[in-house]
């Protein structure tokens, strides 16, 4: 009998074999290859998930930040959303980014928190409020059934906050193209100016300039670039952005411009005012009545006679009748002589003073007046010549300071609490109106805000220093401001949070009770070639407003460490900012992403 060889026996055996290899290879590959795709759609739905996440913490911090509510601000863990407040509006971004609690049958889920403090997911971050977003979703299984009990459940977290930060530029300079008002020069309204120089000025702005205008070059009136030069112009800044196309130009080319500026930034927080999301400073409350017969008030002859005035609601007053009552007048009070706003004691009202003028302030030729570390209200004067009435006027050759002197004739930090002043109406929040002013029938309405000063007038003021144990809890977040221009002085309406009102679709239209009471004025000086004022601090105007810088000298100038956040700015004749950088600048609220 003949038997076939092994070898040829063994082939259908390994044959065999190979087919049951490549079967189980083939199960195996197929399988890798669907737990590759489940593993690839998880991570596309956790990209879901996270942005999911981002838009609803991003929402729900920024709602907290426009509203001020503090109805969801306590700390709390990761749970589902609430029915209303900002965490709610929170989720409903969510949900417009495709994740909701109980969707897709129930597998996404939807956590949110809020609180203040650290940040939970980022712990070395303080924030003043923060929101923290998770966003999941149980996804079917499909392979990895084979390894596990549970589908891949992607999920991401987000955390959004808003933050106090340091607003650092030298100038914040705000209006938009739409943005129109009536210009110096003549040029009547224009639309889009963020800067306008007349003359030979000059501006050190050694933080930098930010201005919010995007109109170009070669625009028909009432458009106008974003800046405008006729005369000479020279500005030092280590940069100056402009939002889309904006531009400075040389008006009819009657212009030598020495400007470095650098366009094409998107809208963005460098544009914002700095400010928003802040209410107006509060108004002093409780003071005595301090009416004025004849409207004036004689201080000392020498400086060591001052005149010492305790706080109070000054205003002026006649007599009238038979009897000589004192009548109002709302006319302005003058001030003669050596005079100081202090109830005399040797630290003034306990390092903090609080006065209000209705009818605006003047002091008096050659006058040396001296302002306590306190809070001033300028509310409200008479119109003049169709005009608004002027909250504070500075004498030829006067002189007004504060509490810190100037060093070597130059202003330092202050060395108490500093000063606001605060330029708005009769009917500014949280004011008292006397009662003899409420019977006289006198209207107050907006004053001019600034410093009208005449020549050789020598100013030294510092606003308010977040250092001092003096500074009252409810002005703190205001520091450093020295000059508060009032919201309302725009024809721009802005909500009780210092937002722009947007309640009519765009921004709503505040009628401005005097015409022209949106503009700030600030007179530069000079005496012994030194600049007259010098400042420290923040002048502040909102969008809608402008400030105008007179010289009239050449080498009349303002100087000191200060920042300007105004609408916009305008320089005429021989105008000099000399502006250094502020230590501690105004600060404000960010709303982003942390984590």
């Amino acid at each position: 009998m003949h038997t076939m060889p092994n070898a040829i026996l063994g082939r259908p055996a390994r044959k065999g074999q190979a087919l049951t290899i490549f079967a189980v290879s083939l199960f195996v590959l197929l399988g890798v290859m669907a737990l590759a795709i489940e593993v690839g759609w998880a991570r596309y739905v956790r990209k879901q998930a996270q942005s999911a996440a981002d838009a609803a913490a991003l929402a729900a911090a920024v709602e907290a930040f426009r509203s001020d509510s503090t109805s969801d601000w306590a700390s709390q863990s990761l749970t589902e959303c609430p029915s209303s407040g900002n965490l709610d509006v929170g989720c409903d971004y969510a949900g417009a980014n495709g994740f909701t609690t109980g969707g897709d049958n129930g597998r996404q889920s939807v956590k949110i928190a809020g609180g203040t403090g650290a940040a939970p997911s980022a712990p070395g971050v303080t924030a003043d409020y923060w929101v923290q977003v998770e966003a999941s979703h149980n996804l079917p299984q499909m392979f990895s059934g084979v390894i596990a009990r549970s589908g891949l459940e992607p999920r991401a977290t987000a955390t959004a906050a808003i933050r106090n930060v340091a607003a650092n530029a030298s100038m914040y300079l705000l209006n938009r193209k739409e943005d129109c008002f009536v210009a110096a020069a003549g040029l009547g309204l224009v639309c889009g100016e963020d800067f306008l120089g007349i003359g030979g000025n000059y501006i050190n702005a050694p933080m930098g300039i930010y201005m919010a205008s995007s109109n170009g070059r070669g625009l028909g009136l009432p458009n106008i670039s974003a800046g405008t030069a006729l005369g000479l112009l020279r500005v030092d800044a280590p940069f100056t952005y402009l939002m889309g196309n904006g531009a400075v130009n040389p008006l009819l080319g009657l212009a030598s411009i020495d400007w470095e500026t650098t366009n094409g930034f998107p809208d963005g927080e460098m544009f914002v005012d700095p400010m928003a999301g802040k209410p107006q400073p509060p108004a002093p409350s409780g003071l005595a009545d301090r009416p004025v017969p004849g409207g004036v008030i004689l201080g000392g002859l020498f400086p060591w006679t001052a005149r010492n005035l305790p706080p109070g609601n000054y205003y002026a007053t006649e007599p009238t009748g038979l009897l000589g009552e004192q009548q109002p007048t709302g006319t302005p009070i003058v001030v003669l002589g050596h005079v100081k706003f202090s109830d005399g004691a040797a630290t003034p009202c306990g390092g903090f003073c609080n006065y209000v003028f209705y009818g605006g302030l003047v002091t008096g030729a050659l006058s040396n007046v001296t302002f306590s570390a306190g809070r001033y209200v300028f509310a409200g004067a008479q119109p003049v010549d169709g005009g608004p009435g002027v909250g504070l006027t500075v004498g030829v050759n006067a002189t007004i300071k504060d509490g810190t002197p100037r060093v070597a004739g130059k202003i330092g930090a202050p060395s108490d609490a500093g000063e606001i002043f605060i330029f708005t109406n009769a009917d500014y929040p949280g004011l008292t109106l006397p009662v003899a002013l409420a019977d006289s029938g006198l209207s107050f309405p907006q004053v001019q805000a600034g410093l009208a000063a005449g020549l050789g007038a020598e100013v030294t003021l510092h606003g308010l220093n977040k250092d001092s144990s003096a500074l009252p809890l409810e002005l703190a977040d205001y520091a450093p401001v020295l000059i508060w221009q009032d919201r309302a002085n725009t024809t721009l309406k802005y909500d009780a949070n210092g937002f722009l009102d947007r309640t009519c679709g765009g921004i709503c239209e505040n009628i401005l009770s005097v015409p022209g009471s949106q503009e700030m004025i600030l007179l530069a000086t000079q005496r012994g070639g030194v600049a007259g004022p010098q400042l420290w601090g923040t002048v502040y105007g909102p969008r809608g407003s402008w400030l105008t810088v007179v010289g009239v000298l050449p080498g009349d100038a303002i100087a000191g460490p200060l920042q300007i956040i105004t609408g916009a700015l305008q320089m005429t004749l021989n105008a000099r900012l000399e502006l250094e950088q502020l230590p501690s600048p105004a600060r404000r609220m960010s709303v982003g992403l942390i984590r």
